[in-house]
């Protein structure tokens, strides 16, 4: 059923196909005659897999029909040609592939006896298999059979040996369509289906398996469905059918000139920028292109008609080696003065054959000759474009320095006017410019005077009040510093005082706890411990009011430090003025240089002395007041510093102290809370216990005689249990210690 199945689809296919076929060429029918026209043939290349079957068998018996083609037109018609042309050449063998073909098309060849295998009643792939060791098997070069099988056959092509698996060939070659199964389809209700099977005007025929079948006409003719013996005898099987369409190929491209393309696949995963040389080269090899290579390199593949080779080349000759009437003889001296080596090319009788490489050769020399000849025109072109360029520029200079000489005497001429004329106006302007800068010195120097003692005013103002901030400043560190050694002296005391006070309330709750054993002291106690809980509110309050005189304390050290900030402010201002005194003193000594040299210069003659002691007395105010400047400023740097690590150590004190009572007050704190809260609940405790015993006492004086022995064992169980409290505190207190 798979099989009926399989070839149903497989006619199906086919005959759809051809009715498609038929359809595209009666729409591009032409009713002009036709006498050439251009095919496409695209097949699958050599196929070897790990198990070959009826397909692969038929795929590759079409390659070796086509590489017998091939051979036939790149071997076969080039040595042909040589042969016309009459060169000497030793021909070359190539691998002809005839006897592989005629071991598969000839009569008890392969597909003969698959044929007959296929028309036995019950024919088998095991008796086809022995029929062909029988009658190939040791006689034929092409055929061989594996080592441990007994349905499987080897074939030597032209590429490589394969090993095929009988298994399936008969049933493929058969590709049997039921009778059934033809008629149900014919009178199917879709015109289409019905119309497929009314065209073939043969029995059913095989499958599509192997190929497609030529239409002769494409008219469409009803069937007439023969019995079935009748039609079993005319069927044709799918080997017979592919051989006759190979046969018909065949002819067609005998009687064609064709041209090949070998299609290389660079890798089998069809990813791209990735090549495999080894799969490249098995696949060159399969096709025959190493072949066809090997007899190109060992023929002549290049060649030239002595025409085409004379009208090329001839540039590469003197005019005494032409002949024009006999161009092959011109042809022959050209390539014996150009090629030493005779084999490397050939004459014919109407061309010139060449190895491989001689053609460009004389590509070279001839471009080379080209390029000399290039060189030598523009050589010459190029002289004679500058032999006219310079005699042109000679006539252009010769005229130009003739005009040039004219106007530069005419020049010298009015520049020697000028000259006298710049020195009269020269006398009179440089008298007018002295007498102009003596009277701008004079003011200058007034000036700088000025300046000067009201710089020195300015100085000495300046010294006397860092003076008096000095002293303001070293008054408040002075009286900070003696507040807080107050202050430390002064927690020290109450830190003295509270250890001594905590020492003697312990003695005190000792003392309580051993009262508060007897019933009676139950009411001192808690007027004791009253006034124990009064007591620490009251330290506690002392506690927050010592806290509050830090906290003023450290508002007075913000205050210090923004006191410290101002006076840096000032300093700050003080070195500003300072700087700009100084750069109005360097200023002033440059500006007063340069005038003092000036006025040396221009009035030398009437005022040098007094000038001199002016200058004298100047130099020496100003060398005052540079080594005060630089007095000062060494001043001012070490107050700097003074004033930087007092406020340093200031600042750490202050910090040291506020930690530190901080940490006292915390502890105290938290110290003076536990023992409140211990006392509390000793209070408390002690409270229910005097509860308990106002109740037990009530309870024995209401009681009979009769029992009179159990106050004394409650007042011993209350006596333990008292003790045991009182161990208890003491335990407790020791934690504390």
């Amino acid at each position: 059923a798979i099989l009926a199945r399989d070839a149903l689809v497989k006619t199906i296919y086919s005959r759809l196909f051809d009715w498609i076929v038929g359809h595209i060429n009666r729409a591009l029918h032409s009713s002009a005659k036709a006498h050439k026209f251009i095919g496409v043939l695209d097949i699958y290349g050599f196929e070897t897999f790990q198990i070959n079957s009826f397909e692969q068998f038929c795929i590759n018996y079409a390659n070796e029909k086509l590489q017998q083609i091939f051979n036939m037109h790149v071997f076969k018609l080039e040595q042909e040609e040589y042969v016309r042309e009459q060169i000497q050449w030793s021909f070359i063998d190539f691998s002809d592939n005839q006897p592989c073909i005629d071991l598969i098309e000839s009569k008890l060849g392969v597909l003969d006896l698959l044929d007959d295998e296929c028309k036995m009643p019950r024919g088998s792939e095991e008796n086809w298999c022995q029929k062909l060791y029988d009658k190939h098997l040791n006689k034929s070069q092409h055929f061989a059979k594996p080592r441990l099988s007994r349905s499987a056959f080897i074939i030597h092509h032209f590429a490589d040996k394969v090993e095929y698996q009988a298994d399936g060939f008969l049933e493929k070659n058969r590709d049997t369509v039921l009778e059934e199964q033809v008629n149900t389809l014919r009178a199917s209700q879709f015109q289409l289906v019905s119309a497929l099977f009314m065209e073939e005007t043969e029995d059913v025929a095989p499958g599509g398996a192997g190929g497609r079948r030529n239409r002769s006409s494409s008219t469409t003719q009803p069937v007439r469905v023969q019995p079935k013996a009748g039609s079993k005898q005319n069927k044709k099987t799918v080997g017979s059918q592919f051989r006759d369409s190979l046969c018909s190929l065949m002819d067609t491209l005998n009687a064609t000139s064709p041209h090949y393309i070998r299609c290389i696949k660079p890798n089998d995963l069809k990813e791209a920028f990735l090549f495999e040389p080894k799969r490249a080269v098995e696949q060159l090899r399969a096709c025959g292109v190493l072949e066809t290579i090997r007899i190109s390199a060992a023929g002549y593949p290049s060649r030239w008609t002595y025409p085409e080779f004379f009208q090329r080349y001839r540039v590469l000759a003197s005019s005494r080696h032409i002949i024009k009437h006999d161009l092959q003889k011109t042809c022959e001296v050209i390539l014996s003065a150009l090629i030493a080596d005779e084999d490397k090319y050939r004459f014919g009788k109407t061309k010139i054959f060449f190895r491989a490489g001689q053609v460009a050769y004389l590509e070279k020399l001839r471009t080379s000759k080209l390029r000399a000849c290039g060189v030598m025109i523009q050589k010459h072109i190029r002289g004679w474009l500058q032999r006219c360029k310079y005699q042109s520029i000679r006539n252009t200079v010769l005229l130009v320095q003739r005009f040039g000489r004219g106007l530069l005497a005419r020049k010298y001429a009015t520049h020697l006017r000028r000259m006298r004329a710049a020195a009269r106006i020269q006398a009179v302007w440089k008298g007018y410019r002295q007498r102009k800068m003596f009277k701008s010195m004079y003011s200058a120097v007034v000036i700088l005077q000025a300046h000067v003692r009201a710089m020195i005013a300015r100085r000495y103002y300046t010294d006397l009040l860092r003076n008096h901030k000095a002293l303001v400043l070293q008054k408040n560190i002075r009286a900070y510093l003696q507040r807080q050694k107050f202050e430390c002296v002064l927690r020290g005391i109450i830190l003295t005082q509270c250890n001594f006070r905590r020492r003697k309330a312990r003695t005190e709750y000792k003392l309580l706890k051993m009262e508060a054993r007897s019933v009676d002291h139950i009411k001192q106690v808690n007027q004791g411990l009253e006034n124990k809980i009064i007591e620490l509110q009251q330290r506690l309050d002392i506690q927050t009011k010592q806290a509050m005189q830090v906290k003023i304390v450290e508002a007075e050290v913000v205050k210090m430090k923004e006191e410290i900030d101002r006076l840096r402010n000032v300093e700050a201002v003080v070195q500003v003025s300072s700087n700009k005194v100084v750069d109005m003193e360097v200023k002033g000594i440059i500006f007063f240089i340069y005038i003092f040299f000036l006025t040396i210069f221009l009035l030398l003659s009437f005022c040098i002395f007094s000038f001199l002691s002016v200058l004298l007395s100047f130099l020496s105010v100003m060398k005052n007041l540079y080594k005060e400047n630089l007095a000062l400023t060494e001043k001012l740097e070490d107050a700097n510093a003074t004033i930087k690590q007092m406020e340093d150590k200031a600042e750490e004190v202050v910090k040291e102290k506020i930690a530190m009572a901080n940490k006292l007050l915390i502890e105290e704190s938290e110290l003076e809370r536990s023992h409140h809260q211990k006392l509390i609940s000793e209070y408390s405790h002690l409270q229910q216990r005097f509860n308990n015993l106002q109740e037990e006492m009530q309870n024995l004086t209401g009681k009979r005689k009769g029992h009179r022995h159990t106050p004394s064992d409650t007042s011993a169980i209350s006596f333990d249990s008292e003790n045991s409290s009182g161990a208890e505190v003491e335990q407790r207190e020791d934690g504390d210690k």
